[in-house]
Formats: structure tokens, C-alpha cells, sequence
């Protein structure tokens, strides 16, 4: 039986959504769907948003439907042990994958930016270290910190974005509404990737206090993402214009780098830039790792999930330097992007619509 110390609450689940959504694909998402859309790449940030929402509902539904279960439970009960076993396994190998793209990535941008000397190895190797010694200590703690790092990271962002505002050009938002509707909703996919994270329901769902809340919670959360999303979209085209948007690697930092604090107070906006990037990466290594954890336990029916976070660091750590360089880490995350749609959209519905047939599981209203 879960105790208190094992939940968390509503604004707890909500800052975890958040946190663990936020450092997945935000510094590649401008060049996305400005490559998909021109100068109406923004408009797919709106409807990625609606889709991203309309797919968690779905997820929100099974956590309201199967409160005291995670997806390794209802898949079984509802599809049977013969399908609901392997799909536990693939949802483990999702999480897993997921967690080591993501600090990829963040060495990837630590050795373009900052720690351009250290090896890509060490950078790996010390934030998941740093990851393992947070999340033995279970989801009330993860909770709690993202919590307190959400308006840690959420505010100079935002700030540090607006002074780029006095000489953005917001004219190279236009035309508007050039792209035909067909390219525009091809190009929503490009976005997905960008608000994946609302997945860790699938597992984190049984430790909400009030799951009934599940929806208003997805709605604060991905509606908080797109927001944030649409805001660095709209600055980086105005600043730096579409055109080079479509050729740089990871346009939401390298526009730091253009941007001056007001009356000189920092010299180097891109140290602090990479220091909240660094807590955005943390945070949603956490949330995925986790994740994947807590599915390892739940599968092999064991007590106690502290044993497998050590066991997960090295497949972790393997996997994580497998592509070649940051190009081919690039092509592994769009992959990701649509197994995930597979995993966070596809598979869960299938569970609810079986689940509603066959009258498994409580109501989802």
C-alpha cells in the first residue's frame, strides 16, 4: 500500500509535467517547424499543443479509470498477460531510450556551448550519477523539486528572452497563412516530439493524491508548455529571422548569444543560459528515468525500485553514446518522436477502448 510520503499532489504533478516536458525538445523546436512551415512554423506550435492535449487525454482517462494501477497492471487486466507483458517490456525500453537521448543532448549542447574540452563521456556520466542519487529517494522528492526549479527556470528564461524584443523584426513572421492547410497539418507532427513527457502518467498516475484532477492537471501543464513554446518560437524567428532558424542546430541557444542585458549587468548571457538549460536537462532525465524505474519494478513484481536505478545506469549510459554525433542524435530523437506517438497515444487507446468493452476498471468521468 501506497503511504502519503509515496504521492504527491496536484500542484506537485502539475511542476513534474512541466519540468519533465520542457528540456526534451525546446531548443530544436524553432528550426522544426521552421522547416515544415516557413513563417507560419509558429501556427504548428499551436497545433501541436491541441494535439499534445486531445493525446493526454487519453492517458488522463486510464489514470482516472485505474487509479491504484500503472499501465503494467491495466495492460494486463485489460488486454491479458500474453500482450500486456511484452508492452510493459516496450514501455521500459521507451523510458530508457528516452532518458539516454535526452542527456545526449545535453552533452551535445555543453560541448558546443560551454565545456567545449571535457569529455562527452564524463558529461553523461555525472548527471546521470547526479539523476541517481535523486531519484532513489522516490517521487515525492522529485516532485518536490521540480516544484521549487519550475519558477527557477520559467522566469530569467522568459526574461532573458524579452530583451531580445527591441530588436527582434516581428515582420519575419510574415507572410501569414501561406503554407497550405495539408503541409500545415504534416507539420504538426515535427512538434510532438517536443511536448512528450506527459507519458510518465502511464506510470506516475497511482501516486497522485487526486486523480480525479488528472485533466485539469494536463491542461495547466501542456497549456503552460505551449505557451512557453509559442513565446521562444515567435523571438527566435523575429530575432534571427526564419532563414537562419532553418540552418542552425539548436536556434533557441544560439540566439543567446546575440542577446545584451540591459546596461552591460551580465556579459555573457549564454553562461546563464546553460546553467537553466542544465536544470531544464536535469529535470526531465529525472522525470523519464523515473518512469522507466518504476516499470522495471512494477513488471518483476519487486519491492523495493532503488536496485534497478543502479542496474538502469549503465544500458543508460551505453545507449546514450551509440549515435555518432550530434546529427545522428538528431535522427534517434525524431525516431523516438514516432515510436512515442505508438507509446503515449496509440497503445493507451487501444487499452480504453478495450477496457470500455470489456467494462474493466472504474469510470474515466
Amino acid at each position: 500500500m501506497l503511504t502519503n510520503n509515496d504521492r504527491i499532489t496536484v500542484p506537485q504533478t502539475v511542476a513534474l509535467l512541466i519540468t519533465t516536458i520542457l528540456g526534451t525538445g525546446i531548443l530544436s523546436l524553432p528550426r522544426n517547424v521552421a522547416n515544415a512551415a516557413g513563417s507560419d512554423g509558429w501556427l504548428l506550435v499551436l497545433s501541436g499543443g491541441v494535439f499534445a492535449f486531445v493525446s493526454s487525454l487519453i492517458v488522463g482517462a486510464l489514470v482516472k479509470k485505474f487509479p491504484q494501477d500503472t499501465f503494467i497492471e491495466y495492460s494486463q487486466k485489460v488486454l491479458g498477460k500474453i500482450l500486456g507483458y511484452p508492452l510493459g517490456i516496450i514501455l521500459i525500453l521507451y523510458f530508457t531510450i528516452l532518458t539516454a537521448l535526452t542527456v545526449r543532448v545535453f552533452s551535445e549542447v555543453m560541448n558546443a556551448f560551454m565545456l567545449i574540452s571535457t569529455p562527452r563521456g564524463f558529461i553523461i556520466f555525472t548527471m546521470l550519477l547526479l539523476s541517481v542519487y535523486i531519484l532513489r529517494h522516490g517521487i515525492e522528492p522529485i516532485a518536490r523539486i521540480g516544484e521549487i526549479l519550475l519558477p527557477i527556470l520559467i522566469v530569467p528564461v522568459v526574461a532573458m528572452y524579452l530583451t531580445a524584443i527591441p530588436r527582434a523584426d516581428f515582420s519575419e513572421l510574415l507572410p501569414f497563412l501561406n503554407t497550405p492547410v495539408k503541409t500545415l497539418a504534416l507539420g504538426t507532427f515535427q512538434t510532438v516530439y517536443s511536448f512528450f513527457g506527459f507519458e510518465v502518467l502511464l506510470m506516475v498516475g497511482p501516486y497522485i493524491r487526486s486523480p480525479g484532477r488528472v485533466l485539469w492537471i494536463l491542461l495547466v501543464a501542456i497549456g503552460s508548455i505551449t505557451l512557453i513554446y509559442l513565446f521562444v518560437v515567435i523571438i527566435v524567428f523575429a530575432s534571427i529571422g526564419v532563414e537562419d532558424t532553418r540552418i542552425l542546430l539548436w536556434p533557441s541557444m544560439s540566439i543567446i548569444r546575440t542577446i545584451m542585458a540591459p546596461g552591460g549587468i551580465f556579459e555573457r548571457l549564454d553562461a546563464l543560459a546553460m546553467a537553466l538549460w542544465t536544470i531544464a536537462a536535469f529535470t526531465t532525465i529525472n522525470g523519464m528515468y523515473y518512469a522507466g524505474t518504476l516499470a522495471v519494478t512494477h513488471l518483476t513484481k519487486a519491492k523495493e525500485f532503488k536496485f534497478f536505478i543502479t542496474i538502469m545506469l549503465p544500458w543508460v549510459y551505453l545507449i546514450s553514446i551509440i549515435p555518432e554525433n550530434p546529427l545522428d542524435t538528431i535522427r534517434w530523437m525524431q525516431v523516438a518522436g514516432v515510436v512515442g506517438i505508438m507509446i503515449a497515444v496509440i497503445i493507451p487507446a487501444v487499452i480504453l477502448m478495450v477496457s470500455i468493452v470489456r467494462n474493466k476498471g472504474g469510470k474515466t468521468a
